[in-house]
Protein backbone atom coordinates (compact mmCIF):
# COMPACT_ATOMS: atom_id res chain seq x y z
CA UNK A 1 0.00 0.00 0.00
CA UNK A 2 2.68 2.36 1.01
CA UNK A 3 4.22 2.30 -2.59
CA UNK A 4 1.25 2.77 -4.20
CA UNK A 5 0.88 6.07 -1.90
CA UNK A 6 4.10 6.90 -3.09
CA UNK A 7 3.15 6.33 -7.01
CA UNK A 8 0.04 8.68 -6.58
CA UNK A 9 2.21 11.33 -5.15
CA UNK A 10 4.54 11.08 -8.04
CA UNK A 11 1.57 11.02 -10.33
CA UNK A 12 0.47 14.56 -8.87
CA UNK A 13 3.97 16.10 -8.32
CA UNK A 14 4.82 15.18 -12.41
CA UNK A 15 1.41 16.80 -13.27
CA UNK A 16 2.18 20.07 -10.72
CA UNK A 17 5.72 20.45 -12.70
CA UNK A 18 7.41 19.76 -9.26
CA UNK A 19 9.03 16.93 -10.55
CA UNK A 20 10.30 16.41 -14.48
CA UNK A 21 8.65 12.95 -16.62
CA UNK A 22 12.37 11.39 -16.45
CA UNK A 23 12.29 11.74 -12.66
CA UNK A 24 8.83 10.28 -12.81
CA UNK A 25 10.11 7.46 -15.17
CA UNK A 26 12.49 6.39 -12.71
CA UNK A 27 10.60 6.12 -9.34
CA UNK A 28 7.93 4.28 -11.20
CA UNK A 29 11.07 2.04 -12.60
CA UNK A 30 12.62 2.08 -9.11
CA UNK A 31 9.11 0.52 -7.98
CA UNK A 32 9.16 -2.41 -9.97
CA UNK A 33 12.42 -2.90 -9.09
CA UNK A 34 11.57 -2.48 -5.04
CA UNK A 35 8.54 -5.34 -6.28
CA UNK A 36 11.33 -7.59 -6.78
CA UNK A 37 13.58 -7.12 -3.93
CA UNK A 38 10.70 -7.86 -2.09
CA UNK A 39 10.21 -11.38 -3.44
CA UNK A 40 7.32 -10.38 -5.08
CA UNK A 41 6.70 -12.72 -8.49
CA UNK A 42 5.75 -10.10 -11.78
CA UNK A 43 4.07 -11.48 -14.56
CA UNK A 44 4.82 -10.12 -17.79
CA UNK A 45 3.36 -10.09 -21.22
CA UNK A 46 2.87 -7.64 -24.45
CA UNK A 47 0.11 -6.56 -26.73
CA UNK A 48 0.84 -9.03 -29.44
CA UNK A 49 -0.72 -11.62 -27.78
CA UNK A 50 -4.09 -9.13 -27.03
CA UNK A 51 -6.97 -10.20 -30.10
CA UNK A 52 -3.96 -11.35 -32.57
CA UNK A 53 -5.48 -10.54 -36.28
CA UNK A 54 -8.19 -8.04 -34.56
CA UNK A 55 -6.18 -5.51 -32.44
CA UNK A 56 -3.30 -4.08 -33.82
CA UNK A 57 0.25 -4.02 -31.77
CA UNK A 58 1.49 -0.79 -30.35
CA UNK A 59 4.57 -1.97 -28.77
CA UNK A 60 3.15 -2.06 -25.52
CA UNK A 61 4.12 -4.35 -22.13
CA UNK A 62 2.55 -5.51 -19.70
CA UNK A 63 3.87 -6.37 -16.17
CA UNK A 64 1.14 -7.51 -13.34
CA UNK A 65 1.66 -8.31 -9.61
CA UNK A 66 0.11 -9.31 -6.56
CA UNK A 67 2.24 -8.03 -3.64
CA UNK A 68 0.69 -11.03 -1.82
CA UNK A 69 2.43 -13.85 -4.60
CA UNK A 70 5.95 -14.24 -2.98
CA UNK A 71 6.90 -17.43 -3.25
CA UNK A 72 6.33 -19.29 -6.57
CA UNK A 73 5.12 -18.43 -9.70
CA UNK A 74 2.05 -21.13 -9.67
CA UNK A 75 -0.98 -19.00 -11.22
CA UNK A 76 -1.44 -16.21 -13.03
CA UNK A 77 -4.72 -15.74 -12.40
CA UNK A 78 -4.12 -15.08 -9.09
CA UNK A 79 -3.60 -12.15 -10.11
CA UNK A 80 -5.64 -11.74 -14.06
CA UNK A 81 -8.82 -12.87 -12.14
CA UNK A 82 -10.05 -9.75 -10.37
CA UNK A 83 -7.92 -7.69 -12.94
CA UNK A 84 -10.33 -9.10 -15.92
CA UNK A 85 -13.19 -7.26 -14.05
CA UNK A 86 -11.61 -4.53 -13.09
CA UNK A 87 -13.67 -1.47 -14.65
CA UNK A 88 -9.80 0.50 -14.05
CA UNK A 89 -8.06 -1.97 -16.31
CA UNK A 90 -10.47 -2.00 -18.89
CA UNK A 91 -10.56 2.34 -19.02
CA UNK A 92 -6.87 1.92 -19.42
CA UNK A 93 -7.14 -0.89 -22.66
CA UNK A 94 -9.75 1.59 -23.91
CA UNK A 95 -7.67 4.26 -23.88
CA UNK A 96 -4.73 2.85 -25.86
CA UNK A 97 -6.56 1.41 -28.51
CA UNK A 98 -10.11 2.61 -28.34
CA UNK A 99 -12.93 0.85 -27.36
CA UNK A 100 -12.44 -2.97 -27.56
CA UNK A 101 -14.58 -5.78 -26.75
CA UNK A 102 -14.42 -6.32 -22.95
CA UNK A 103 -13.10 -10.16 -23.96
CA UNK A 104 -10.78 -9.66 -25.83
CA UNK A 105 -9.31 -8.25 -22.84
CA UNK A 106 -10.54 -10.79 -20.26
CA UNK A 107 -8.85 -13.53 -22.66
CA UNK A 108 -5.42 -11.51 -23.06
CA UNK A 109 -5.27 -11.78 -18.99
CA UNK A 110 -6.65 -14.52 -18.21
CA UNK A 111 -5.06 -16.85 -20.74
CA UNK A 112 -1.95 -18.52 -18.52
CA UNK A 113 -0.08 -19.23 -22.09
CA UNK A 114 0.22 -15.28 -22.93
CA UNK A 115 2.14 -14.89 -19.41
CA UNK A 116 5.82 -15.28 -18.21
CA UNK A 117 7.43 -14.91 -14.90
CA UNK A 118 9.82 -12.56 -13.80
CA UNK A 119 11.88 -13.00 -10.62
CA UNK A 120 15.04 -11.20 -10.72
CA UNK A 121 16.19 -7.62 -12.55
CA UNK A 122 18.27 -8.85 -14.93
CA UNK A 123 15.08 -9.94 -16.04
CA UNK A 124 13.26 -7.28 -15.57
CA UNK A 125 15.88 -4.46 -17.84
CA UNK A 126 16.03 -7.10 -20.39
CA UNK A 127 11.66 -7.29 -20.57
CA UNK A 128 11.74 -3.23 -20.12
CA UNK A 129 14.08 -2.81 -23.02
CA UNK A 130 11.35 -4.42 -25.41
CA UNK A 131 8.41 -1.81 -25.90
CA UNK A 132 7.86 1.89 -26.53
CA UNK A 133 5.52 1.87 -23.29
CA UNK A 134 4.95 -0.96 -20.01
CA UNK A 135 2.48 -0.89 -17.77
CA UNK A 136 2.60 -1.72 -14.02
CA UNK A 137 -0.60 -2.82 -12.95
CA UNK A 138 -1.28 -4.36 -9.29
CA UNK A 139 -4.08 -6.89 -8.33
CA UNK A 140 -6.93 -4.34 -7.45
CA UNK A 141 -6.51 -2.21 -10.91
CA UNK A 142 -3.85 0.07 -9.92
CA UNK A 143 -1.81 1.31 -12.80
CA UNK A 144 1.82 3.24 -13.68
CA UNK A 145 3.35 3.75 -16.57
CA UNK A 146 6.97 2.54 -16.32
CA UNK A 147 8.47 3.96 -19.42
CA UNK A 148 9.19 4.77 -23.15
CA UNK A 149 11.09 3.84 -25.38
CA UNK A 150 13.68 6.95 -26.39
CA UNK A 151 12.67 7.88 -30.32
CA UNK A 152 16.14 9.77 -32.03
CA UNK A 153 12.92 12.19 -33.00
CA UNK A 154 12.18 13.71 -29.60
CA UNK A 155 15.54 14.84 -30.49
CA UNK A 156 15.10 16.86 -33.20
CA UNK A 157 13.77 20.41 -33.59
CA UNK A 158 10.45 19.01 -34.06
CA UNK A 159 10.40 16.80 -31.34
CA UNK A 160 11.38 19.37 -29.21
CA UNK A 161 9.32 22.10 -30.08
CA UNK A 162 6.35 19.66 -29.89
CA UNK A 163 6.71 18.02 -26.66
CA UNK A 164 7.22 21.57 -25.11
CA UNK A 165 4.05 22.76 -26.47
CA UNK A 166 2.22 18.98 -25.50
CA UNK A 167 3.05 19.89 -22.18
CA UNK A 168 2.12 23.83 -22.51
CA UNK A 169 -1.39 22.74 -23.01
CA UNK A 170 -1.60 20.27 -20.34
CA UNK A 171 -0.06 23.04 -17.86
CA UNK A 172 -2.48 25.61 -19.11
CA UNK A 173 -5.35 23.17 -18.45
CA UNK A 174 -4.31 23.17 -14.70
CA UNK A 175 -7.34 24.41 -13.11
CA UNK A 176 -10.05 23.91 -15.54
CA UNK A 177 -13.49 22.33 -15.81
CA UNK A 178 -11.79 19.40 -18.17
CA UNK A 179 -7.91 19.61 -17.25
CA UNK A 180 -6.11 16.86 -19.26
CA UNK A 181 -4.40 14.24 -17.96
CA UNK A 182 -1.82 12.82 -20.52
CA UNK A 183 -1.84 9.65 -18.75
CA UNK A 184 -5.39 9.12 -20.74
CA UNK A 185 -5.50 8.10 -24.30
CA UNK A 186 -8.38 10.56 -25.19
CA UNK A 187 -6.71 13.68 -23.39
CA UNK A 188 -3.62 12.91 -24.92
CA UNK A 189 -5.40 13.42 -28.48
CA UNK A 190 -6.98 16.95 -27.27
CA UNK A 191 -3.54 17.83 -26.01
CA UNK A 192 -1.65 16.69 -29.36
CA UNK A 193 -3.87 18.07 -31.48
CA UNK A 194 -3.83 21.72 -29.15
CA UNK A 195 -0.30 21.75 -29.18
CA UNK A 196 0.30 21.08 -32.86
CA UNK A 197 -2.14 24.42 -34.08
CA UNK A 198 -0.44 26.24 -31.91
CA UNK A 199 3.11 25.02 -33.21
CA UNK A 200 2.51 25.38 -36.66
CA UNK A 201 1.01 29.13 -35.54
CA UNK A 202 3.77 30.11 -34.34
CA UNK A 203 6.92 28.08 -36.26
CA UNK A 204 5.20 27.23 -39.47
CA UNK A 205 8.75 25.88 -41.11
CA UNK A 206 8.67 23.15 -39.16
CA UNK A 207 8.46 19.42 -40.47
CA UNK A 208 4.51 18.76 -39.54
CA UNK A 209 4.24 15.55 -41.96
CA UNK A 210 7.05 14.42 -39.39
CA UNK A 211 5.38 15.28 -36.06
CA UNK A 212 1.99 13.68 -36.97
CA UNK A 213 4.10 10.56 -38.31
CA UNK A 214 5.49 10.58 -34.83
CA UNK A 215 2.63 11.05 -32.54
CA UNK A 216 2.90 7.71 -30.56
CA UNK A 217 6.88 9.13 -29.29
CA UNK A 218 4.70 11.29 -27.22
CA UNK A 219 2.34 9.13 -25.60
Amino acid sequence: MKKQFITEAARLQKLAGIITESEYKKLTENQASDLINDGVVLYVSDDSKLAPGFITSKGIGFIVYNVAIKDTPKSILSVTGTLSKSQKVAQLFNDNYGIIDINYITTFLTNPDNWETITSKDELNNFMSKYNKIYLINHNGDSSQLNEAFNPFLDTDEGGYMREYIDEVVEDSMGEPESLDLEYRSDFDIAFDLALTRLQNDHPELDFEAIKANKEAFY
